[in-house]
């Protein structure tokens, strides 16, 4: 009787010796490594002379194999701190932050977060943008290149970001930020920005982003600009998914109180044939008479609708080969060429990807 009584009590006093163990394992803090190479080569149908190619920063170089995007990204996590560095370099670069100081284009995120509250963090820093379905991360889209609306909508932003979750299906987060699109300050005003997101089942998910305020220098009068994003992306099954984008801007115009528009839509399809094989497609619409985001001097400014497909081949899980076709065609002729303007272009792209 006491010997069972002697293992019992042992046994219990070895299991709640191990319980605080077991807590101070999972708060400790956690600090990770990793990278991403993106290479490509891009043939350009329209042969611009300069080998850059216009109106899209991805693939952004002609008849030449390079290096899209190269990057290192370290993470800090403890229960209610998260940091993170990332550095990043290559035609992406090149084509995107050619506005930023030279000492920081090369920075992806630089950014420090805390818990304030309950399932609320607060972040401080250089951080991807609120807006937009697609990132800089070609292997996290369905596409290799990115659609015109990702393209001329923010893919970064600095400031303060509040995120709240409400439940697992609902995120609310504001910001305040330098601007649209700019790590180095431009003017005197600051800008504000919301997200919510919504995922009511595990087949659907919807966000609405916006975006308000002055993108003009001090030396020139403020123009409001107002921008809303939608997305709702859907997997209609195992193997199909869909995704439908709708983005809607306005700004101020320079004499006056009235404002001019643009607005851009997408529609994505990706399959996944098995789990090496997959097929993106693309069709999209891009209509900014007024020249406010992309002023291309012409009678009709840029107003484009454009299509792509690409064939994703992925042999191991953190590496994927691409081939991807896109055209486009617009009002004016606005697409730079050997033999001039032309009113369509196309390119065919092969692209490797791998996470380190």
């Amino acid at each position: 009787m006491s010997a069972r009584f002697s293992a019992k009590r042992c046994l219990l006093l070895f299991v709640v010796g191990l319980a605080p163990l077991s807590v101070v394992a999972q708060e400790q803090p956690k600090t990770t490594v990793s990278g991403f190479v993106d290479v490509y080569y891009c043939y350009d149908f329209s042969r611009p002379l300069s080998r850059d190619r216009s109106f899209t920063t991805q693939p952004m170089r002609h008849n030449e194999f390079t290096l899209n995007l190269g990057m290192i990204d370290v993470k800090y996590q403890a229960v209610n701190i998260r940091g993170r560095f990332a550095f990043q370099t290559g035609t992406y670069v090149q084509s995107n932050l050619a506005a930023e100081p030279s000492l920081l284009k090369n920075v992806l995120e630089a950014s420090v977060g805390s818990q304030i509250g309950t399932n609320i963090w607060a972040d401080l820093g250089i951080f991807p943008s609120h807006i937009g379905f697609e990132g800089i991360v070609s292997k996290d889209n369905w596409n290799y290149s990115r659609s015109l609306l990702a393209d001329y909508s923010p893919y970064y932003e600095s400031g303060i970001s509040v995120t709240v979750s409400l439940s697992d299906q609902l995120t609310l987060r504001g910001l305040l930020l330098n601007g649209w699109q700019n790590i180095a300050e431009t003017n005197d005003s600051k800008a504000f920005g919301t997200q919510i997101q919504y995922k009511p089942s595990g087949s659907l998910l919807a966000n609405w982003s916006t975006f308000a305020g002055n993108e003009q220098p001090d030396t020139s009068s403020s123009r409001l600009r107002f921008f809303n994003d939608f997305f709702a992306v859907v997997t209609l099954s195992d193997s199909w998914s869909l995704a439908v984008v709708f983005d809607f801007g306005m700004q101020k115009k320079a004499a006056g109180g009235s404002y001019d528009s643009w607005n851009t839509s997408s529609i994505m399809v990706k399959h996944s044939i098995d789990e090496r094989w997959a097929i993106g497609g693309r069709v999209e619409h891009f209509i900014d008479k007024h020249g406010s985001i992309v002023p291309t001097g012409t009678p009709n400014n840029f107003q484009t609708t454009g299509a792509s497909i690409n064939i994703d081949y992925a042999p191991v899980s953190n590496l994927v080969w691409r081939v991807e076709a896109r055209i486009f065609s617009s009002k004016d002729a606005v697409y730079p060429a050997r033999t001039g303007l032309k009113s369509a272009d196309g390119f065919l792209t092969v692209s490797a990807a791998v996470s380190l």
